[in-house]
């Protein structure tokens, strides 16, 4: 994910949270939102079966 704003006002030691399938990342630290787009499903795809390969096995099936 990229997002300008977030990458510029996280500090080390910030605790965040981050929801891939919506895109906001929370700083919970500082009680901050931020909004950057979301995976897309195929790196979703990539995520949930646990790498590149897997998921390309799994497409065969």
């Amino acid at each position: 994910m990229e997002c300008e704003e977030a990458s510029k006002k996280i500090e080390d030691n910030d605790e965040i949270e981050v929801d891939f399938d919506s895109g906001i990342i929370k700083n919970i630290t500082k009680n901050e939102t931020y909004k950057s787009e979301p995976f897309p499903e195929f790196i979703k795809n990539i995520i949930n079966s646990n790498g590149l390969l897997n998921s390309i096995k799994n497409s065969k099936k």
